[in-house]
């Protein structure tokens, strides 16, 4: 009974120590909220039961009086008002003190509840809220306050994630390092958690999400580096130049992932808004370098896609480009690079058009450049670096040309450059890679003359440092490809020398590991295209070894994979060539199955492709010579005039694009001879 009739006395004493309802005005008064709920708590009304004082129904009777006095004054003038609340203050307060002086509990306990009541109205969201409680809306008060809470606990904690991230990225800037050095604990997967923990605690930094897309592509995970360059993107909204670096990045990825439409579109799209900050600003030497680039990135796209002309027209732009700056500031030893690489990227076209003399001045101009950077500072890394690129490309065209003695020697001039680099920062990781780079065009040229052991040494060295850095580093795509394309030279050689058993050792761990990157990053076309190579490899050792069952098995599954990777990519020349070896390694095998008609399916559809190919590309005697064979080999399984004469045509259009020599002469007759 006596707790019933408590709070029947405290719920009507409520109604005069409250505030008016009319809490929910514009500004609320957080003096008069506090003192309202000082003077309202449930400490102060047992309280005022306990003393039972006289005095303080005087007090009552008083705040009455003022509270009805403060709602007359909201509607008066803001001066009568804030008298009104001051008044109002006072007598709530002059309570309070009095009974805390008579009750040395009571005033510790006010003390306490004061302090937190003060600290809710210290904003003007928890002031509104207080005098929702003092009004008598404690559900929805609470519940404010406990909405303030939460969102303070994630302003607390997103202040500390971004103080912890700025420690996080300090140490990842060192880990970054660490990873360039080669140091095993520092690796690609090390250093890539590392940046995922700081973008996890402050994703709005938009280095973060540049070097995260960078290690996600150096791990081979191109999905997640495509994600992270759209974070990157989308971070860059108002900034055009971030935007330029985005869009390049992405255009990057997507080029490895066989998208080249989508690649040609970012790159497009980056090169737009470089020219209009260029246009915006002609004397800024960093927006004429972006749109320099990002010609040659466009032109580079085209050149994939057999739009040699294309290219060759951007390129041109580029090398102009190139050319004014560097005659403006001759001393710039960047700009005069930008026009050795410019040289380079005009040569590579003119290379893929066959036009080698056009292509040798481009390489030579471009080495001219690079000798005499390097001659005026040797102790430079970065210059060394690119003086060993133009004897490299060089030595490709005599190659191409049959110059073997020519090529072998810019390509050991190159070697010589890498291996003094290495040797004077053994724990870069990129300089040694640079190392393997020439040992196996140096070895691929001594293949082709006829030195297998020396080309087999030569490959064997780069094996070692490639398995050492791979050791160090497991997690890099780079290396795992670099460590299964050196695996399947070696393989080749070991075949060639009879030693078969060896060469399907080789073949296997190679596959094993293209399979392994591929299955990490399906959607990279670059990585699928590894395996479907290794299959065909590891088909010819099945083919000399007369398992002509496993040889089958191996050369569709890899046919497979590459018609599907040029169906995604119809406008790649390569692609579309890639996809038509395995169907003449299946032709072949079929033949020897005794299946010509299975073969001749085989052998027709190679034809359909390389056809496309020969059409494409008019004025090229290597694809006319590539369709050449698959005819030939029609021919000689109908053994039908109509494709011998088609055979024998193809050979003409080679004769008329300089493309035959002696050796084809008794083709030649042997044709004529069945046709007369």
């Amino acid at each position: 009974m006596l707790r019933m009739i408590m709070a029947a006395l405290i719920a009507a004493m409520l109604t005069w120590l409250a505030p008016a309802a009319t809490v929910a005005k514009a500004v609320v008064n957080a003096r008069v909220e506090i003192s309202a709920a000082v003077a309202g708590s449930s400490a102060t009304l047992e309280a005022i039961e306990r003393q039972a004082a006289a005095r303080d129904r005087v007090r009552q009777r008083e705040i009455e009086a003022l509270q009805a006095q403060l709602e007359a004054a909201r509607s008066a003038s803001a001066a009568e008002l804030g008298r009104a609340e001051a008044a109002l203050i006072e007598a709530r307060e002059a309570l309070v003190a009095d009974l805390a002086a008579r009750d040395r509990a009571y005033a510790e306990e006010i003390s306490v509840f004061r302090r937190e009541v003060t600290q809710i109205a210290s904003t003007p969201e928890g002031a509104a809220a207080l005098g929702r409680y003092n009004a008598g809306d404690r559900v929805g008060a609470i519940a404010v306050l406990d909405q303030l809470r939460q969102a303070r606990d994630a302003a607390r904690r997103a202040r500390a994630d971004i103080e912890s991230a700025d420690e996080a990225r300090q140490i990842a800037t060192l880990a970054m390092d660490a990873r360039g050095k080669s140091d095993p604990a520092f690796d690609t997967a090390a250093v890539i958690l590392r940046y995922e923990e700081v973008v996890r605690l402050d994703p709005g930094v938009a280095d973060d999400w540049f070097w995260l897309t960078q290690l996600y592509t150096a791990a081979g995970r191109s999905t997640d580096a495509l994600s992270a360059s759209a974070r990157l993107l989308d971070l860059a909204s108002d900034d055009d130049r971030l935007q330029v670096t985005a869009l390049a990045l992405m255009a990057n990825i997507l080029m490895t992932q066989g998208d080249r439409e989508g690649a040609l579109s970012r790159y497009e799209r980056s090169l737009e808004i470089a020219q209009r900050l260029f246009q915006s600003d002609p004397d800024s030497l960093e927006f004429a370098r972006n749109v320099n680039l990002l010609l040659s990135k466009k032109g580079g796209v085209l050149l994939s896609q057999g739009d040699q002309q294309g290219a060759l027209s951007l390129l041109q732009q580029s090398l102009q480009i190139s050319e004014r700056l560097s005659t403006a500031e001759p001393t710039s030893v960047q700009l005069a690079l930008d026009l050795s690489v410019a040289f380079n990227d005009i040569g590579d076209v003119s290379f893929s058009l066959a036009y080698y003399d056009s292509a040798l001045l481009q390489y030579r101009r471009s080495r001219e450049i690079a000798d005499r950077l390097l001659l005026a500072d040797s102790q430079s890394v970065f210059l060394a670096r690119n003086a060993a690129v133009p004897p490299n490309k060089i030595g490709h065209v005599l190659e191409i040309r049959g110059d073997l003695d020519g090529a072998l020697a810019m390509y050991q001039q190159s070697l010589l450059i890498r291996e003094r680099l290495a040797m004077a920062d053994p724990s870069s990781a990129d300089l040694a890679r640079g190392v393997t780079v020439s040992l196996d065009l140096v070895a691929d040229v001594l293949l082709k003359q006829g030195d297998k052991e020396g080309a087999l040494s030569r490959y064997e060295r780069s094996l070692a440092i490639i398995e050492q850095l791979s050791e160090a580093d497991p997690a890099s795509a780079e290396l795992g490809r670099d460590l299964s394309i050196v695996l399947q030279r070696i393989g080749d050689v070991t075949l060639s020398m009879g030693d078969t058993q060896a060469a399907l050792s080789f073949f296997k761990r190679s596959l094993e590991i293209s399979e392994r990157l591929a299955t990490a990053d399906p959607a990279s076309a670059e990585l699928a295209r590894d395996v479907s190579l290794s299959l065909s490899r590891l088909g010819d050792v099945f083919l000399s070894l007369a398992d002509h069952a496993e040889a089958l098995v191996v050369f569709r599954r890899s046919g497979e994979i590459a018609a599907q990777l040029a169906t995604a990519s119809p406008q790649s020349t390569d692609l579309a060539y890639e996809a038509t070896r395995p169907l003449n390694k299946i032709g072949d095998v079929l033949v020897l199955e005794g299946d010509p008609s299975g073969a001749l399916a085989a052998y027709r559809q190679s034809l359909g492709l390389r056809e496309n190919i020969s059409a494409t590309n008019p004025n090229s005697a290597d694809f006319e010579r590539d369709k050449f064979v698959v005819l030939w080999k029609i021919a000689d399984l109908t053994g039908e005039r109509v494709d011998w004469e088609a055979a024998r045509a193809s050979m003409q259009r080679i004769e008329v694009l300089g493309g035959a020599d002696e050796e084809d002469q008794p083709t030649i007759d042997y044709m004529n001879a069945l046709l007369e």
